[in-house]
């Protein structure tokens, strides 16, 4: 039974690494559209579609997957049913999100003669299974030893669920009428950093921490988790535009942003030394926390929007940490065979994290042109090219015995 649950969690990393697959062409899409034409879609709503996917069909049932895959260490047995139906229902309701965001955006889409919110009906909808997911995980390690990797998903877990006010505070807004241009911005940070910066951030790190469990030994772990976990819940105040929050509010998510920085690098203290497999997605964690310092001063903010650095910063989250993050996760609960392709992919992610430099305005416009957007255009086929030879290198290897799924290092 355990080798058959193992055997459809490692299925379902599969599915979510083909919807990688699907957003990373769209990435690539959106950067040849800019330049050529979007062919009658809106660039706008392609984006909407890149990152939602991004969000909701990859990084999200991945992390799933692979916390279903370390939870037996702790517990004793395999995930039960509803974990992996859920993990199944959130693939489902990623993909299903996709198609509203690229042909519609956050627009109405005519349905049957009526014009219906179906981006944001199918985002509810996704809304409604990480809450199943949460639920089935915390049914699951009821009475387990809180480890490091227990505790920061249980913490992210939190996050994932607390993030969703920003989802469904802004339908509330619009049904009430209510126009408010900082609350309606602020509901939208408050989800999508809440997200990604606990949900995304320590969920990851758990991965990392069951995979080397001799950095929990390591004073800074449990600092780095109480340290975010004070900071996290306001740090949406220093990503929203500097010009719409008082400064009373600005100076109260400085506040938990220094918090939660120093979070990140006590993990990265206790980490870094022993995580051999894992330096190269720290890497671009003390990237993004490096960056998260500029935002805490008002005018260091202004220059960090004035210079762009907003998408680089999330490709080296949501990439260079998230992405690289889970494939060595994935390779060390399975086997490189299993998961093949990560050096590959961290190529690729270095090299769109290079070519994004060229685009920011940290780059001499004197040295710029047409040029840097077509290196970033051809650049941005690197990641779909690998996750479809990495989806494709399995069905090769039926050629010759199957491979077993490796028990992997760490506690898992």
């Amino acid at each position: 039974m355990h080798d058959r649950t193992t055997t459809l969690l490692w299925r379902r990393w599969r599915a979510a690494l083909a919807l990688f697959l699907l957003a990373a062409a769209t990435g690539a899409y959106l950067r040849f559209g800019f330049l050529a034409g979007m062919g009658g879609l809106s660039y706008p709503n392609v984006r909407h579609a890149h990152s939602h996917l991004m969000f909701f069909g990859w990084v999200t049932p991945a992390l799933m997957a692979l916390i279903g895959a370390r939870l037996p260490a702790w517990t004793g047995r395999p995930p039960g049913r509803g974990l992996v139906w859920s993990i199944s229902l959130a693939l489902a309701a990623g993909l299903l999100a996709y198609f509203p965001f690229l042909f519609f955006g956050y627009g109405l889409a005519p349905v049957a003669g009526r014009r219906l919110p179906l981006s944001v009906m199918a985002a509810g909808l996704n809304v409604l299974v990480w809450y199943g997911f949460a639920a089935a995980t915390w049914r699951e390690t009821r009475g387990a030893p809180r480890t490091t990797p227990l505790r920061l998903w249980d913490v992210a877990l939190g996050f994932l669920v607390g993030s969703t006010v920003g989802t469904i505070g802004l339908p509330i807004m619009t049904a009430l009428g209510a126009e408010d241009a900082f609350w309606s911005t602020a509901l939208t940070h408050i989800f999508l950093d809440l997200f990604t910066e606990g949900w995304f951030v320590l969920g990851v790190l758990g991965l990392a921490y069951a995979e080397w469990p001799a950095a929990a030994a390591s004073p800074w772990s449990r600092r780095g988790t109480d340290l975010m976990i004070m900071g996290l819940p306001v740090i949406w105040l220093i990503y929203l535009p500097v010009a719409q929050v008082p400064p009373i509010a600005r100076l109260v998510g400085a506040i938990g942003g220094l918090l939660a920085t120093a979070g990140l690098a006590a993990h990265l203290a206790a980490l870094w030394p022993v995580a051999r497999t894992w330096r190269l997605p720290l890497f671009f964690l003390g990237l993004k926390a490096g960056s998260q310092l500029l935002l805490l001063p008002a005018g260091w903010a202004q220059w960090a929007e004035a210079m762009r650095l907003r998408i680089p910063y999330l490709h080296w989250l949501l990439l260079g940490f998230a992405t690289l993050g889970l494939l060595a996760a994935a390779e060390a609960r399975w086997g490189a065979r299993r998961a093949p392709g990560r050096r590959w992919l961290a190529a690729a992610v270095i090299a769109i994290s290079l070519s994004l430099v060229p685009l920011t305005g940290l780059w001499p416009g004197a040295w710029g042109g047409r040029w840097p957007y077509d290196l970033a255009a051809w650049v941005a086929l690197g990641p779909a090219l690998v996750a479809g030879g990495m989806l494709l290198w399995p069905l090769w290897e039926r050629r010759s015995a199957p491979a077993p799924l490796a028990a992997g290092r760490g506690r898992g």
